[in-house]
């Protein structure tokens, strides 16, 4: 039998086009059904699956986070991911920490180097190529740890430096937040390799197999074997679209009507069907070793889906 009690399951939700208090309301009924984490994404404003801009209302992350900190008690808050180069690591360093402090230490720090130009150029940041991005995402992590954990901080890197930066309070856990890195591609993932506590791999976005999801962990395992590290030590996350139904029309009917709203986005590679078949689709991915999930639900906004997957679904627990 499969036991999901060995897994953590949070959601992904979207933060346009309603009121705050729409949202608090997801992220509170999210804690009561029992969920064990709740995430927003680092944006400026939505875009479609062409990456093209939409000009909808949309929260902006950190600040949103703050104050579901304090309307939520239990649930684990995160930034999935939060982009570098949208501020600079020693504020992004005080930031977390005060929010690990806000939030009795609920923090989970999701940090990436960011992968959409028109995120960028149009706000005035510049946007270099994928390996100095890298590059600087490495010194930020870097600057960030020892500003967490260090009296008075110091670095000096090709891109970031600090001298003698005092950081109070530090975060509450220890040593420090754990520290979600987002990684598809061998480059990122080997960057994951050397820097991440948790490893998420985004399933969503496109088509991806469990035999690609079981390509992305062998070289995840052999990048940590190159640098000396145990492959065991990063604990693996999986992301993407969760929809239950009844019976199998119930489900094609969905499915069909999401693909009118994402078109390439992998749904039917997502946890699909119905509760006994999510449940299966679960147990094969921890069989792979995933032992954190991230829900992506496309009706969260018009039923009490969260509750009912919840329900029919992980409560197998």
């Amino acid at each position: 039998m499969i036991d999901l009690r060995k897994a953590d399951f949070g959601i992904l939700t979207p933060q346009m086009s309603f009121e705050y208090e729409r949202l608090r309301a997801i992220w509170v009924d999210a804690e009561s059904s029992g969920f064990d984490s709740a995430s927003l994404v680092d944006d400026f404003f939505p875009y479609d699956y062409e990456d093209r801009p939409i000009t909808d209302p949309f929260f902006e992350c950190w600040v949103t986070l703050s104050a579901l900190a304090r309307d939520t008690k239990t649930i684990r808050l995160g930034s999935l991911i939060s982009c570098n180069s949208f501020r600079s690591p020693s504020l992004l360093a005080k930031m977390s920490s005060t929010l690990d402090v806000i939030s009795g230490g609920r923090l989970n720090f999701g940090i990436g180097a960011g992968s959409l130009r028109l995120e960028h150029e149009p706000y005035g940041f510049p946007f270099p190529n994928i390996s100095t991005r890298m590059t600087m995402l490495g010194e930020a992590i870097e600057l960030i740890k020892r500003m967490w954990t260090e009296e008075k901080a110091t670095f000096k890197g090709k891109h970031y430096h600090i001298s003698e930066a005092v950081n109070n309070p530090k975060p509450l856990q220890k040593p420090h937040p754990p520290i979600w890195v987002g990684a598809e591609h061998e480059k990122m993932i080997r960057f994951a390799a050397k820097y991440a506590n948790v490893w998420n791999f985004t399933a969503d976005l496109n088509p991806h197999t469990l035999a690609d999801y079981k390509e992305r962990i062998n070289i995840l395992d052999n990048e940590c074997d190159a640098i000396g590290r145990n492959p065991k030590s990063i604990r693996k996350s999986w992301l993407g679209v969760a929809l239950l139904g009844k019976n199998k029309q119930v489900i094609d009917a969905k499915v069909a009507a999401l693909r009118l709203r994402y078109a390439t986005r992998g749904i039917t590679e997502g946890i699909v069907g119905t509760a006994d078949e999510c449940v299966r689709r679960v147990g094969e991915l921890m069989d792979l070793g995933v032992s954190e999930f991230i829900l992506v639900l496309p009706e969260i906004l018009n039923s009490n889906c969260m509750r009912e997957f919840y329900d029919e679904v992980i409560s197998v627990r």
